[in-house]
């Protein structure tokens, strides 16, 4: 049990340090160097705008609209509509919820590189705040945001950080809430793992610089907003910083990397446990603002404002009576704007379909009104169309399965489909969607030995034992050891250029399907935004491979391109060489971003280059509005290469 007014103290502290402390290590995000920035009071002088505490309030805005009946989907679409800003999985989340597809599948599919960030462990607060000493509910409230753009790792941390805050109104030991957040979280995951590890490290050191080298050693991403080693830095700050907010934003800051979000989180901590009052009084702070960069019509900027409204809102849902003398509230929650509630089953929970390969989809749909419906569903949409007659009790549910195919000359990344129906006079619908394996021509693999070793350089030789060889490897003037040469030569490929599948304005030729070319062509159906070499063929070893695909366009239009690698690369659109890269380096989905690409109506000519270096070969193509935090393309179709040139 907690007084109102003990809870709205610690509500306020909370978001106090969430904004004070999340300012404090907003400017230095991404350095990923060990500091020794010193304290200074203009580091906290001006609010700056934070996506931990942005979505937090749209969070907040939906579950005042819903009640706890809220679900992931609301959230989602609430992003959706709301934010304008899409970094890393938050593209992937709006990208998702564009072709229909939403959580869970939507915090999984195509987000291989970001599936293990920071974006939703930073917005557990909201969920603890709501559910003061119910670190169960937190944790499943938390559970439903999680899900939106993540998926295992990340979702557990923040069901844990929900947890752990919600028993902070209650319990002020940090390792006693540790232990509470680690109750709502697999026994067998690597955050498990990481959590004690980090405690252990705290118990026998108390420098966390060198508990950050030791985390470092076994944790360590280059991903600055990876969730692993900032979680870990976040706990170590807490537990070493003796209850000082300052201190504790000030040493997850100087451990860098995510410093936003690390300080903003150990100072929500050090603030519930606190209380604004105690906080206010040690440092100082006065009537904080902050600043949103998302649409939300809260009420004003006071931070004192939100967090009174967000506990009016908790004791609306308080239903086991926590919070003692709280005030009367009063909140029309919104009923469902649906008489039915559908949720979509993907076969493999797997939202991809390809010609040839049908996705076998479920859809549950449920009665969530108070009385028996009966109505025809109908399907549209994708090259679908189909009726369902329905009656159902309430609270019955029925299963209606499909195959979502595509068929014709192009596939299309997104395909929609539309369930109507009408209750009451009133016609309804729900949308859901399936993307599209996006086909590429596959040419290649293209290898050499080292050194070359052609049929007119053997016949030049005596055909003595060994002297071929070790002839043709004397020619080449290669530096150091013979044997590295000869080992070379019998253990390694190289890799070879090609230009029969190239003309001289870097297009790819053979429309003609009885040109041959002495290289094996292939068809590759890309299922999410990444492949690897090793998706396109079984061949192992130092390579090239031409991807070629025909990708049509709605309009004409100008995009920008962010493209991953680690390995080089050379891409041409429409003729013209857009971007090369002779380097190997470290993947993630935007290694390299080009504005300004002039797309066409229609089909447009795209010849990908790709040389497989050494056994690491990834890559990802992506389709976006511009360079920074924007949203994805999902509006393209490409041409099935056996229809290229039709």
């Amino acid at each position: 049990m907690i007084s109102y007014k003990d809870y709205l103290d610690k509500v306020y502290g909370c978001f106090l340090g969430k904004t004070v402390i999340g300012t404090l290590g907003a400017p230095f995000e991404g350095i990923k160097m060990p500091l020794e920035l010193p304290f200074k009071p203009e580091m906290i002088n001006t609010m700056l705008p934070n996506d931990d505490l942005d979505l937090q309030i749209l969070w907040l805005d939906v579950v005042e609209k819903c009640g706890e009946s809220f679900t992931a989907y609301d959230l989602h679409r609430a992003f959706c509509e709301n934010c304008d800003y899409s970094p890393g999985e938050y593209a992937v989340m709006r990208k998702n919820y564009e072709r229909g597809i939403y959580p869970p599948v939507s915090g999984k599919f195509c987000n291989d590189f970001y599936i293990d960030g920071m974006g939703c462990p930073i917005r557990s607060e909201i969920w603890a705040c709501l559910c003061p000493g119910d670190p169960a509910r937190a944790a499943d409230f938390a559970s439903r945001d999680g899900i939106l753009d993540h998926a295992g790792e990340s979702v557990y941390a923040e069901r844990f950080f929900a947890a752990l805050e919600a028993q902070a109104f209650v319990e002020s030991d940090l390792y006693k809430l540790i232990d509470v957040g680690l109750r709502y979280i697999p026994e067998n995951c690597r955050f498990r793992e990481l959590v004690n590890d980090t405690v252990e490290l705290c118990r026998k050191y108390d420098d966390i610089k060198l508990i950050l080298r030791k985390i470092l050693f076994k944790y360590g991403h280059p991903d600055c907003t990876n969730m692993f080693q900032n979680m870990a830095i976040t706990i170590a700050a807490l537990l070493t910083c003796g209850g000082d907010m300052v201190k504790v934003g000030m040493d997850a800051l100087n451990c860098g990397f995510d410093t936003d979000c690390t300080c903003a989180s150990a100072g929500s901590v050090i603030g519930i446990i606190k209380g604004a009052e105690a906080v206010e009084r040690e440092y100082g702070f006065g009537d904080v603002k902050f600043v949103l960069t998302v649409r939300s019509n809260r009420r004003s900027d006071s931070v004192k404002d939100l967090s009174e409204d967000i506990a009016l809102l908790a004791c609306a849902l308080d239903k086991n009576g926590t919070i003692e003398n709280a005030p009367e509230t009063h909140y029309d929650f919104a009923p469902s704007q649906y008489t039915l509630e559908f949720s979509v089953i993907y076969g493999d929970n797997y939202p991809v379909m390809q010609p040839g390969a049908p996705r076998r989809v479920k859809v549950k749909i449920k009665n969530v009104s108070d009385k028996t419906l009966c109505t025809i569903v109908s399907l549209k949409g994708a090259g679908a169309e189909d009726s369902l007659p329905l009656t159902l009790m309430p609270g019955e549910c029925a299963l209606y399965g499909m195959d979502a195919v595509t068929e014709g000359e192009v596939v299309y990344d997104r395909n929609l489909y539309t369930l109507e129906y009408e209750t009451d006079g009133e016609k309804k619908s729900y949308t859901f969607g399936v993307a599209g394996a996006m086909p590429w021509k596959v040419i290649g693999p293209i290898w050499r030995t080292d050194p070359i070793c052609t049929t007119e350089i053997l016949q030049a030789h005596d055909l003595k034992y060994r002297d071929i060889i070790t002839d043709t490897i004397a020619e080449t003037g290669y530096k150091g050891e013979r044997a590295d040469v000869t080992r070379r030569f019998h253990l390694n490929f190289a890799v070879d250029t090609d230009s029969e599948y190239m003309t001289e304005d870097g297009c790819f030729t053979p429309y003609d399907p009885e040109s041959a070319t002495k290289y094996e062509e292939s068809v590759f159906y890309q299922p999410e935004d990444s492949l690897t070499m090793d998706d396109l063929f079984g061949f192992r070893g130092p390579c090239v491979a031409y991807l070629a695909r025909e990708l049509v366009s709605p309009e004409d239009m100008e995009v920008c391109l962010q493209i991953g690698h680690t390995s080089p690369f050379s891409l041409w659109i429409n003729g013209e060489l857009i971007a090369r890269r002779d380097n190997c380096d470290t993947f993630d989905n935007e290694n390299v971003h080009i504005r300004g690409i002039k797309l066409k109506k229609g089909v447009n000519r795209i010849l990908w280059r790709l040389t497989r270096a050494n056994s690491d070969a990834k890559y990802s193509l992506i389709f976006a509005e511009d360079v920074r935090c924007a949203r994805n393309h999902v509006c393209f179709g490409a041409v099935r290469p056996e229809f290229f040139g039709k």
